[in-house]
C-alpha cells in the first residue's frame, strides 16, 4: 500500500466488475487495470455475472495478454457441502491464469488454507472489516487486499493500515457508489432488496443512533462535496485501488467507470482539494447519473438490442 512518508501523489489503479467478454474488452481497452467477475453456476454476491464459462476464461486470457489482472468473486456464504465444488472451480480458473479470488466468508478462507489453495486473496466488502484487529485476523487467513465500507473515513483507514503496511487497499469511488448503510448488515430497505416495494424507496442513511464507548454515532450521510473530499484524502493516503461495482446496467457501469477514470486523472495531476471538490460536484450534477436508472435494472451494452437476462 502507498501509505509512505513524503508520497503525496500516487495514481490509484481501477478495478471494474464485468459480466461479459465484451465488457472485459471495453474496460481493459479503456484503462481498467483489473477486471473481476463471477460465474452464474457458482454465484458471488451480485446477479451481474458470466453465463458462459468460455467467455469468462477468454476474459482471463485477455487480461493476462494485456498485462492486467483478473479476479474471481466467491463473495457469498456457501453451504459447507459445496466447498469442494467451489474449490475445484477456483483451482480451474487459477490454472487458466486467474490472478486472485475475492472472498467473504472466513470459513471458506480456512477451507482454502486446509486444502493448501493459496491464491492472491482479496477480502470482500461483505466481510465488514472495520478495525486493525479484524485486518490482522484476515491477514492470518491469507488475505492480502482489503475492500473497505463507505462508512470508513480516511482518518480511520490511516489508523487501520498503519498496523498492516503491506496490505493493499480498495475503496469504491465515493461519488458514484457510496453505500448509505452497512452492507450486508443493515435491515433498512436495500436497493436490490426482493422485499416488495423496497427497490422503489430512496436510498438514505439509517437514522438510528448508535452507542459506542459512551458516545453517540449516526450512520454517514453526505453530499457530493463530502464525497469528493473523501476521495481526495484516500488518494493522498495512497489507497491502491478504486473499485467500480459490477452491475446489470451496462451503460451505468460504463458511466461510473469513465467518471472514476477522469477523477483519478485529476488527482494524479496534483489538483488542490477545494478545486477538486467543486469539479466533482459540477461533473456529477451535469452528467445526471439518474438518467441511467438503477444498477440492478438490466440494460444491454450501448448499441445492442435489449433482451432479458
Amino acid at each position: 500500500m502507498g501509505l509512505l512518508p513524503g508520497i503525496d501523489s500516487i495514481l490509484m489503479r481501477i478495478t471494474v466488475g464485468i459480466k461479459s467478454l465484451r465488457e472485459a474488452e471495453y474496460f481493459l481497452d479503456h484503462g481498467a487495470d483489473e477486471i473481476y467477475f463471477s460465474l452464474k453456476s457458482v454465484p458471488g454476491h451480485r446477479a451481474a455475472s458470466f453465463s458462459s464459462e468460455k467467455d469468462l476464461l477468454d476474459s482471463i486470457k485477455l487480461a493476462r495478454r494485456l498485462g492486467k489482472k483478473s479476479m474471481l468473486g466467491l463473495n457469498a456464504v456457501y453451504p459447507r457441502d459445496k466447498y469442494s465444488v467451489i474449490l475445484k472451480h477456483a483451482r480451474a480458473m487459477t490454472d487458466k491464469g486467474l490472478d486472485g479470488v475475492i472472498v467473504r466468508d472466513p470459513a471458506l478462507l480456512e477451507y482454502f488454507e486446509e486444502k493448501k489453495y493459496r491464491p492472491y486473496l482479496v477480502l470482500s466488502i461483505l466481510s465488514a472489516c472495520f478495525n486493525s484487529q479484524a485486518m490482522q485476523f484476515y491477514q492470518d487467513l491469507g488475505v492480502r487486499r482489503f475492500t473497505f465500507h463507505s462508512q470508513i473515513m480516511p482518518q480511520d483507514l490511516k489508523a487501520m493500515v498503519s498496523a498492516a503496511p503491506k496490505a493493499e487497499t480498495v475503496v469504491f469511488t465515493p461519488c458514484v457508489f457510496l453505500a448509505a448503510n452497512l452492507v450486508p448488515f443493515c435491515l433498512c430497505p436495500y436497493p436490490e432488496s426482493k422485499d416488495p416495494g423496497g427497490a422503489r424507496l430512496p436510498d438514505h442513511a439509517c437514522t438510528f443512533r448508535y452507542k459506542c464507548g459512551g458516545h453517540d454515532f449516526r450512520m454517514l450521510d453526505s453530499n457530493l462535496y463530502f464525497q469528493a473530499n473523501m476521495m481526495y484524502d484516500f488518494h493522498k493516503l495512497g489507497v491502491d485501488w478504486l473499485k467500480v461495482p459490477r452491475q446489470l446496467n451496462t451503460p451505468k457501469v460504463i458511466a461510473d467507470f469513465e467518471i472514476t477514470r477522469f477523477l483519478n486523472g485529476l488527482l494524479d495531476k496534483g489538483i488542490d482539494k477545494k478545486t477538486f471538490a467543486v469539479a466533482v460536484a459540477e461533473l456529477v450534477q451535469r452528467l445526471d447519473m439518474n438518467k441511467y436508472g438503477k444498477s440492478y435494472h438490466y440494460k444491454p451494452f450501448p448499441g445492442e438490442q435489449a433482451r432479458h437476462p
